[in-house]
């Protein structure tokens, strides 16, 4: 047991995982809980519990997709996709194997977009992650329609204050630091 979990991914989160009453309204909300090994009201009783080696280890928390639906269907407002990151980033920290690379590929290919442009440009983050993964046309013709139907841009737009994106990001990286230093 590791007490010192809940109050990581508390302040990392910037979250109180103790307002959970673990009614399993984000578990009965996410699109994707029948490829996750454990729903995500067990997930944030695991952190609670302590249960660090258990939690980090899990698929869940790779399965996420970060869409919110958890967050938004939560009725004391945990925003439980922003644990979920929070729980990836302590796995990577504690040198956990991955137990879904295709996805971690894929959330450093989204991450290296933002960082770039400031918002995501999903076809490069797209064909960045296919490149890597040798699966180039996997997904073409689903990719084709996509690009018809506007859903991807050809041209990234990118934010007009760099600085400022400099900064955010080298804020995350500062808190990441803090955050690796306090344990």
């Amino acid at each position: 047991m590791d007490a010192h979990l809940l109050k990581i991914v508390n302040h990392v989160s910037r979250q109180k995982i103790g307002r959970c009453w673990h009614c399993s309204a984000c578990s009965g909300g996410c699109p994707f809980v029948d490829h996750m090994d454990l729903l995500p009201n067990h997930v944030i009783r695991m952190v609670q519990l302590g249960q660090r080696k258990e939690v980090l280890r899990c698929r869940t928390i790779w399965v996420c997709v970060g869409c919110h639906t958890c967050s938004s269907e939560c009725p004391n407002l945990i925003d439980i996709a922003g644990i979920m990151d929070v729980l990836r980033q302590l796995a990577i920290h504690d040198g956990i194997p991955i137990p879904e690379k295709d996805i971690y590929r894929f959330h450093k290919h989204i991450y290296r977009s933002i960082q770039m442009h400031g918002r995501l440009h999903k076809l490069e983050a797209l064909t960045h992650f296919k490149l890597s993964s040798g699966h180039l046309f996997s997904d073409l013709p689903a990719g084709m329609k996509m690009l018809l139907k506007g859903k991807l841009e050809l041209i990234p737009t990118k934010v007009d204050d760099k600085e400022e994106l400099e900064r955010i990001f080298s804020h995350y990286d500062n808190r990441r630091r803090s955050f690796e230093s306090d344990e």
